[in-house]
């Protein structure tokens, strides 16, 4: 005979069911502001949707670290310079209008952006630190449209999981 009691069973029935309600409500309200992440399909779906907006949400939807004005470094010194490319060269020549980002892949509407229309779209400012795989360091502005502004106007698509970016300046 078992050591549980009927009134055990009920009661961990109830806590077992409120919690699964809960996080039913959680996940709800996370798909309702925005804070799901591109992954959260499969067997753990719900475990990283509720990790990806308890992150935004206690991080004030920054991702990375941000520092005040304050601490912006001086230009750090400079690594080796490849030359610029003729192709570079043209488009700073040409004030890059020439210039376009495109995107494609496994999006519903691939697009060639100029820099005029990126302009255009609604820009951020944010202050944080890049930090170099040579082991120095320092905190910068970086300003411009987020590139989930641009990710939404092209759809990405649910299968979507990496963004892989390609320098014209193939040192780069």
């Amino acid at each position: 005979m078992s050591n549980i009691s009927r009134r055990k069973l009920i009661t961990t029935g109830m806590a077992a069911a409120a919690g699964l309600a809960g996080l039913g409500v959680a996940a709800r309200m996370a798909k309702q502001y925005g804070l799901v992440p591109p992954d959260y399909g499969g067997i753990y779906g719900l475990g990283e949707t509720l990790t990806y907006a308890s992150h935004r949400l206690l991080t004030k939807q920054s991702l990375a670290q941000e520092f005040p004005r304050s601490l912006i470094s001086k230009p750090p010194f400079a690594n080796e310079i490849t030359p610029l490319s003729d192709e570079f060269k043209r488009l700073q020549a040409g004030g890059f209008a020439d210039w376009r980002l495109t995107v494609d892949g496994l999006v519903a509407r691939p697009a060639s952006f100029s820099l005029d229309q990126l302009r255009s779209y609604p820009s951020r400012s944010q202050i944080t630190q890049l930090a170099c795989e040579e082991g120095w360091s320092y905190i910068a502005e970086w300003i411009g449209v987020p590139l989930s502004h641009v990710l939404d106007v092209v759809g990405v698509l649910p299968q979507a999981r990496y963004v892989v970016y390609f320098s014209f300046q193939p040192d780069w």
